[in-house]
């Protein structure tokens, strides 16, 4: 797997954890509070986005990356909608989520295409 593609996942899952295990911890241990600062928002969106960006130039070429590029591209602008224009607590929660997830999608996808058609020397893979 690529690290960056690696990163990415892991980032998403931090995300995702964070959005829905946070409010659950936040009301049983009040000193958690500042992790819902917009800032931590704001911070997870601006490393998705460097992350994206420093991925990107390894994707597949063709249709096939540009599906994923533009759904990974939709969701990290998904992750800055929710930080700075959701309507409420939930929405933002909701919009994360998904955006989270359909970017870590987005480099699975990848990573798999990668591993799937790169065969450095031609020969053909073979299950072991």
């Amino acid at each position: 797997m690529q690290v960056r593609d690696a990163m990415g996942i892991g980032l998403s899952g931090a995300c995702v954890a964070h959005c829905l295990a946070l409010p659950v911890l936040v009301s049983v241990t009040p000193a958690l509070v500042p992790l819902q600062s917009e800032f931590v928002h704001l911070g997870f969106a601006t490393l998705a986005l460097l992350t994206l960006v420093s991925a990107v130039r390894r994707w597949p070429e063709g249709l096939r990356g540009l599906v994923i590029q533009l759904t990974a591209s939709f969701a990290v602008a998904g992750l800055f909608l929710a930080v700075i224009a959701a309507p409420s607590e939930e929405a933002e929660t909701l919009i994360t989520v998904v955006a989270a997830s359909a970017l870590a999608l987005s480099h699975i996808a990848a990573w798999w295409f990668a591993r799937r058609h790169s065969h450095p020397d031609d020969t053909p893979r073979t299950c072991a």
